[in-house]
């Protein structure tokens, strides 16, 4: 078999995360991947997909989703078996921070003259700190469009050619740290490539399903992405994915966008190899509702079958909602207020009301929605504890309101980290944040720490790290006490979930005593191992409760091979 030119590995957040006691909590409970953040970013797939397309081969190895499915699969081992011309490992956001740099020592170890290329926000973020402190990675590729920068980078090794000419790409230069201009930044998306056969070939060449899955969870509940956006119009004062934070870090002044015909056109594919959800990256309407239109209009003629999720980032009228209705056979859709309190919602950077939320609520569940949910934080600006206790209340009024129909409202930590490069962390001071992490070694040090609590990288001047916690677990109890009151979810659902809550409360106070007394020693740790381990993928809720599909990948196995043989 042929040496790949590229194999790209995706950690978990911490490599060595099967051998530690760690209270991981529920900062993973509301999304695909599990706490140990085995969902690898979507440009692991599009830089695969350009660089095929190109005549290099690529190689997904999934480390972090190999690790939760096989307690028999040893990394190390396994690293030391790959043979290939480079290696790539994200770091894109900063949960990965200990598990991306241990596996890049790892790979150094075994493979000391292969290079080892690193890329993503956080790596771009801290490019120049990396160069400095971790001489195991060699080269980093920043921004948010790598492609055909890692493209140029791999030509320029395989033929010993000047790096000086290389966009976005920060290196060593006879040990002086060199970061070229960060130029590359594609002003549309029309040039990416996102081939959705790539995976089930890859799968079959190396025979590795875990190695090339998305998430752990993702043959029980199959999910596709289309990409309409790079960039953001909006500015939520703690994501590093923000206007400014785009801006400042990654070189984009401006959204870029998928022309809508080709955005249709990946929904239309996406389809052809997997019976599941297809999760519409970014708001359609951030382009203008002319391009929105065009888009649901080219979805129409594809009579696409899949469910396709779209976000809201503002409310949306009942216009919009009746030609997303139009446009779609199966639609859902996902929002993220934050809290009830307007006021805390304007100070996240968000500038809507509850009675415009609660109209595009009720405008697309009157459209034939299949589920609209609503995602809401905890350790915002000016958030207090009461304040997350009225949230819980409010959701109780709107699962009223909207009774016999598919509201879902979730809420959860923001957690672990609050992202390096978004507002909140530049100007901490000016947000009401405190942080307790700045450098990568601070957060390297953070994420080992033994229980979430400990791991959070910011309080804010209204809750402290405890009471983040406290009312994380409190707000779980009681949303899930209203899902019982109401009928919304099986008494043996919410049984389940009150047990893990409280005893992820117990656990936490028992950690919590240990770290007190000095620092805690894997053998003080070690009788909470157990439990900590069976706390680790779901807490607040059951993660089941955002699936999106009852269909396997085992229904997506006809549309495969079909599709495979269609493009031979």
């Amino acid at each position: 078999m042929a040496v790949p030119d590229l194999v790209l590995l995706h950690p978990p957040s911490v490599l060595d995360f099967r051998k530690r006691t760690q209270l991981l909590g529920p900062v993973s409970d509301l999304i695909p991947s599990t706490p140990v953040f085995e969902m690898y970013p979507i440009g692991f797939t599009t830089i695969a997909s350009h660089l095929e397309s190109n005549g290099f081969a690529v190689r997904i190895a999934n480390i972090a989703t190999r690790m939760l499915t096989s307690d028999k699969f040893d990394p190390e081992r396994f690293v030391r078996s790959l043979d290939a011309q480079a290696f790539g490992i994200d770091l894109h956001w900063m949960p990965h921070v200990q598990g991306a740099l241990e596996l890049a020592k790892m790979v150094r170890r075994h493979h000391q003259n292969t290079p080892v290329i690193m890329g993503g926000f956080s790596a771009s973020y801290y490019h120049e700190e990396l160069m400095r402190t971790h001489p195991e990675v060699d080269f980093i590729l920043r921004g948010d469009s790598t492609e055909i920068p890692m493209e140029s980078l791999l030509e320029a090794l395989a033929k010993d050619k000047s790096l000086d000419e290389i966009p976005n790409l920060t290196w060593r230069d006879n040990g002086r740290v060199r970061a070229n201009p960060l130029t590359h930044v594609p002003d549309s998306l029309d040039a990416i490539k996102i081939d959705y056969g790539l995976m089930v070939r890859k799968v079959l060449k190396y025979r590795d399903l875990e190695g090339h899955l998305p998430y752990k969870n993702w043959k029980s509940n199959p999910m596709s992405i289309a990409v309409s956006v790079r960039g953001c119009a909006h500015n939520c004062i703690n994501c590093a994915g923000s206007c400014d934070s785009f801006g400042r870090n990654f070189g984009r002044k401006k959204p870029a966008y998928r022309s809508p015909e080709l955005l249709a056109d990946d929904v239309d594919r996406a389809e052809d190899y997997v019976k599941g959800a297809t999760f519409v990256v970014g708001d359609l309407r951030q382009a203008g509702r002319a391009y929105a239109s065009r888009f649901l209009d080219e979805l129409r003629k594809r009579r696409v079958k899949n469910e396709v999720v779209i976000e809201l980032f503002t409310p949306a009228d009942r216009e919009f909602a009746d030609e997303v209705s139009r446009s779609i056979e199966q639609f859902s859709v996902q929002m993220s207020p934050e809290t009830h309190d307007e006021t805390v919602r304007k100070a996240q950077g968000k500038l809507y009301t509850n009675a415009g939320l609660e109209k595009s609520a009720e405008a697309f569940l009157g459209a034939g929605c299949g589920r609209f949910d609503l995602f809401y934080m905890i350790g915002l600006p000016l958030q207090t504890r009461q304040s997350v206790d009225d949230t819980v209340s409010y959701t109780r009024r709107l699962f009223e309101r909207f009774r016999g129909k598919r509201l879902f409202p979730f809420i959860s930590p923001l957690a672990p980290f609050i992202d390096p490069g978004g507002n909140a962390f530049e100007n901490p001071t000016k947000h009401g944040f405190t942080l307790f992490a700045r450098t990568l070694e601070d957060h390297m040090r953070l994420a080992a720490m033994p229980s979430w609590k400990h791991v959070l990288n910011y309080e804010t001047k209204w809750m402290t790290r405890g009471d983040i916690v406290d009312a994380s677990y409190a707000s779980g109890l009681g949303l899930n006490g209203i899902k019982r009151d109401m009928g919304l979810i099986p008494e043996s659902v919410a049984d389940r979930t009150e047990a893990r809550i409280l005893a992820a409360q117990e656990l936490s106070r028992r950690i919590d005593a240990i770290v007190a007394r000095g620092k805690a020693s894997d053998k003080d740790l070690d009788g909470l191992r157990e439990a900590a381990s069976s706390l680790s993928e779901s807490t607040v809720c059951e993660k089941t409760e955002l699936d999106w599909t009852e269909n396997t990948i085992y229904s997506s196995i006809p549309r495969m091979v079909g599709a495979l043989l269609r493009s031979k």
